[in-house]
């Protein structure tokens, strides 16, 4: 787990940067933002509020990293189902053959019934 911190207090920023340590990293290089503020970035935010936050201040360094751990594997989860939705090169090949047989079965019939209808 690699966090970025975008804290408009800036002893909010200090205190996580002494709690979190090496965890801590440059903006490209994280998997998640922690903010005190609504912000609207590329990557996940983690929010930390006096009320309706992913963490409540006043918080302890204890129950920082449970709710960071919580969150980050939450978005594994999500992460996860989101891969198992996109099609395998393998499945992929499978699903072409069937949409494949598929469409020349309907088109082989639309032409009998073409045929038929005409007589001939």
């Amino acid at each position: 787990m690699k966090v970025a911190l975008v804290c408009q207090s800036l002893l909010l920023n200090r205190a996580l940067k002494s709690f979190l340590g090496d965890l801590v990293v440059p903006y490209k290089q994280c998997d998640f933002v922690i903010s005190d503020k609504k912000i609207e970035l590329d990557k996940p935010i983690f929010y930390i509020a006096s009320h309706e936050g992913n963490l409540l201040i006043p918080f302890s360094k204890s129950t920082l990293l449970l709710a960071l751990e919580k969150f980050f594997q939450e978005l594994l989860m999500r992460q996860s189902s989101v891969d198992d939705m996109v099609p395998q090169p393998n499945n992929t090949h499978l699903l072409e053959e069937k949409i494949t047989a598929l469409t020349d079965k309907f088109r082989a019939e639309l032409i009998q019934t073409i045929r038929g209808f005409y007589g001939n």
